[in-house]
């Protein structure tokens, strides 16, 4: 098989080449390989080229900037009339295509989606003829498979519709990188779709579109079955149809379920087929303006191997503030693409005609690190009842002769103008996001809400420009800002004839509401807040000095003031009376970097933002379980309440924040004061002969009221040491010895010991506190096991030491101490 496609004509290893009245006929492959013309000259004219595979073709091949192809007539390309797969705009105007397997087919590709780099590369379509089949055209004339080049070249046939015959253009694939063609084959994909794209025909006579040759139709536009990802829109007018019917317009296929597997797009069908849309933007296509738009609930609540129903709605959409569940119906009674009362299903198409919307598509895009290698989706997209459900592009990556199992965070949503949609991610948002509509004019405006589950500061920029929220309230250097409480409900809820990139996060619900007006796009970026609130048990409101406060926590963590502010103050009791008893406060304090005016690469980076907070937080966890946090701060704190803030996406323990339940409960504070004892919550549980523990031990920090100490928040550790039945320390303890606490457990899992003894303990140091374990027993391979271990035996007796032991616990016992623990420190919270 010759690899090469050689063409009759090659004139793309030319320079400055003019095409003047040529014709190729009975090409084996190729008849005219080109690199067309600059899009400002029109100087070929008069080529001819038919009885062949493909008629033009163009491969990696092209000017820089803008190719035009002007000037042929191809007619009989079994395969296609045009195909170019290049990196630049293209221009086809003033062609004459007839009774062509396809007649344009269009691949442009780069830059890459992983990138997040975005073009304006363009495909337009102009001043042509395309016939489906001519009035002399012959049924039978079919291509014989005889012939070793076309045996041989099987996997590179056109696409066609699914009872067989012609179509006049393949919608558009914008592609990350080349699909390796004619290596592979050259209507396939081999990488990501690119972000950007949009095919414009105009000015074009579409003939002979209609039933053929009994059971065969003709389409004047079909979708490329072989790209699963995405297709993008695909702009009409100034259209004159001839001997065509309705029914042969266009064809959109519905999704391929062999690529719902692991190795493509996992759980559920991809979003190419169920995103390609269609508008007329003079009438001239369907009778008036309006859009084609896709049966997208293809299969909803249907045959369950498309993954696609009610039960793949993220759940929090379908969760009240107070964490009850929503009935499906009552806030998405409709599914698919938003349509109203104008919107037709036209079976032959397999999607809608609509009249009444002007429809755009919408970019959702997560720039954070793990685009890859983190699922969000299933994304839902909520307008006016209607929910679409969106599952991005599949899995191309090859690793080790495997997929990678990775795919990329990019969604693709059609969505109407003037109206408004709520986004709602099935994984955790992502930190770092840039919504985009596709292709739209300033006048065009798109209301969207966010969910978002971290309560962090969202800053929104337009242009590396920071936009303030709408209830912004900046102080007089206009370094920071406050934010102030709506007087009434949607007070700062961004209006349809706002501006660009106008903004406001209702902490409620949970939810970022932006206004995107036009193309340009609008990034979302987290910003780390450190949480912390001080309770003062013996201060009244009158007696409270704020600023004092910022002053003292800025010195003691070394931070500029700037970084602090306080949000709340909260009383134990109300009344004038309360207000002057010293019944105590609850101060709330942010602590965090402001917001930075532009996106620069000067501007302090996410992971040293998150570095200095949980330095912050490190030091005021220490003081206050040492003890020493009033005098470092000059206020009598009895505890302190802290909400970590998240980690930046390229850190190692986002994972584990990101892997998280998306709920709309608020964030668990943890609680920190001064340590009064260590108690081994579960013992550890020796084996019979040396190895590793059976039950590894958890140990549990509290105060003085018997309350869970949160040294998680801080960097101190937990050491164990094996001591022997006289109190010595013992070798042969192996494994993790020293831990670090989450929340106010240390949970041990590796612990192993390798030596012998009876009546052993093992010893728990967190600075000057201790605890030891009750004993046990390791017997030697060669022990005569006569009576029970040692490890069964609970003891009774009430020890006051911090030493003492605990009775052993059972597996069963273990959880439901662990259980009540959790309990209790959900109702010390509430």
């Amino acid at each position: 098989m010759n690899i090469n496609w050689p063409a009759a004509i090659e004139a793309n290893i030319g320079t400055n080449v003019v095409l003047q009245g040529n014709i190729v006929a009975g090409y084996e492959r190729v008849g005219f390989r080109i690199n067309g013309e600059p899009c400002s000259v029109a100087q070929w004219q008069q080529n001819e080229a038919h009885g062949g595979l493909f008629g033009v073709y163009m491969n990696k091949d092209g000017l820089a900037g803008c190719s035009q192809i002007q000037g042929f007539a191809i007619w009989k390309s079994f395969d296609y009339g045009i195909y170019f797969q290049v990196y630049m705009s293209v221009i086809v105007s003033n062609v004459t295509l007839v009774d062509n397997g396809m007649g344009i087919m269009p691949l442009i590709y780069e830059p890459p989606s992983v990138s997040h780099e975005y073009s304006n590369k363009t495909v337009l379509i102009q001043n042509s003829l395309i016939v489906g089949s001519s009035p002399n055209f012959n049924c039978t004339d079919t291509l014989s498979t005889i012939d070793r080049n076309i045996a041989l070249s099987t996997g590179h046939r056109a696409p066609r519709p699914l009872k067989g015959g012609r179509t006049g253009i393949s919608w558009p694939t914008f592609e990350s990188s080349h699909n390796n063609a004619p290596m592979k084959p050259h209507d396939g994909i081999m990488s990501y779709n690119a972000i950007s794209g949009l095919m414009t025909v105009t000015n074009t006579t579409f003939v002979g579109f209609r039933n053929v040759c009994s059971s065969e139709t003709n389409y004047m536009f079909i979708t490329n079955p072989n790209n699963e990802d995405l297709q993008h829109p695909i702009s009409v007018q100034s259209i004159t149809k001839s001997n065509s019917t309705e029914e042969a317009l266009l064809f959109i296929h519905h999704p391929n379920l062999g690529k719902v597997n692991p190795s493509d797009c996992v759980d559920m069908d991809c979003d190419a087929k169920k995103k390609s849309m269609l508008k007329d933007l003079d009438g001239s296509f369907l009778g008036a303006v309006g859009s084609v738009i896709p049966l997208s609930e293809y299969e909803w609540n249907g045959d369950s191997r498309h993954g696609l129903g009610d039960y793949r709605i993220p759940k929090v959409m379908l969760t009240y503030l107070n964490g009850s569940r929503i009935p499906v119906p009552n806030i998405a009674p409709y599914k698919g693409v938003i349509r109203d009362s104008t919107c037709t299903f036209m079976s032959n198409w397999q999607a809608y005609k609509c009249f009444g919307m002007n429809y755009r598509m919408l970019v959702i895009e997560s720039l954070d690190s793990d685009t890859e290698t983190r699922r969000l989706s299933p994304v839902a997209v909520l307008g006016d009842g209607y929910v679409d459900l969106l599952n991005g592009p599949q899995d191309h990556g090859w690793c080790a002769g495997y997929t990678c199992q990775k795919r990329v965070s990019l969604f693709h949503s059609i969505v109407a103008t003037n109206k408004s949609f709520d986004i709602f991610f099935t994984g955790v948002s992502p930190q770092k996001l840039r919504l985009m509509m596709l292709n739209a004019a300033p006048t065009e405006t798109v209301k969207v809400a966010v969910f978002y589950s971290k309560p962090q500061r969202l800053d929104v920029y337009v242009n590396d420009q920071l936009v303030a929220p709408n209830n912004a309230q900046w102080n007089m250097n206009k370094t920071d800002y406050t934010l102030l409480k709506p007087a009434y409900p949607e007070q700062y809820i961004p209006t349809l004839n706002g501006t660009h990139g106008s903004n406001f996060f209702d902490p409620d619900y949970k939810m970022l509401h932006v206004l995107l007006r036009g193309s340009t796009p609008v990034q979302i970026s987290m910003a780390s807040v450190l949480f912390v609130s001080f309770n003062l048990p013996a201060m009244t409101e009158e007696e409270f000095f704020g600023d004092q406060l910022v002053n003292n926590l800025a010195l003691f963590l070394k931070v500029p003031p700037s970084m602090i502010r306080i949000t709340k103050i909260v009383r134990e009791g109300g009344g004038a009376r309360r207000r002057r008893s010293a019944t105590g406060l609850t101060v709330e304090v942010e602590i965090k970097q402001p917001p930075t005016n532009q996106m620069s690469a000067n501007s302090t980076s996410d992971s040293d933002q998150f570095t200095v907070l949980m330095t912050a937080a490190d030091t005021l966890g220490q003081a206050a379980i040492s003890g020493n946090l009033s005098q470092s701060i000059g206020f009598n704190v009895g505890s302190v309440g802290v909400v970590l803030p998240s980690p930046p996406a390229s850190d190692p323990s986002w994972s584990q924040v990101a892997t998280q339940e998306v709920t709309r409960e608020e964030p668990s504070v943890q609680t920190v004061s001064s340590v009064s004892t260590l108690k081994v919550l579960v013992e550890p549980v020796a084996g019979l002969y040396p190895g590793a523990l059976s039950v590894q031990p958890v140990i549990m920090a509290l105060d003085q009221q018997g309350d869970c100490v949160s040294v998680g928040v801080t960097s101190l550790t937990i050491s164990a040491m094996l001591k022997d039945a006289q109190g010595n320390p013992a070798g042969g303890l192996y494994g993790n010895t020293t831990i670090p606490f989450q929340s106010c457990w240390a949970n041990y899992t590796d612990l192993a010991i390798n030596t012998t003894g009876m009546n052993m303990t093992l010893v728990f140091t967190l600075n000057e506190w201790k605890t030891q374990s009750r004993s046990f027993t390791v017997n030697s391979l060669t022990t005569d096991f006569t009576t029970k271990p040692t490890t069964a035996v609970a003891t009774t007796q009430n020890h006051n030491s911090i030493f003492d032991s605990s009775p052993a616990f059972t597996t069963q016992t273990v959880y439901i101490i662990m259980l009540l623990s959790v309990l209790h420190l959900i109702y010390l919270v509430v």
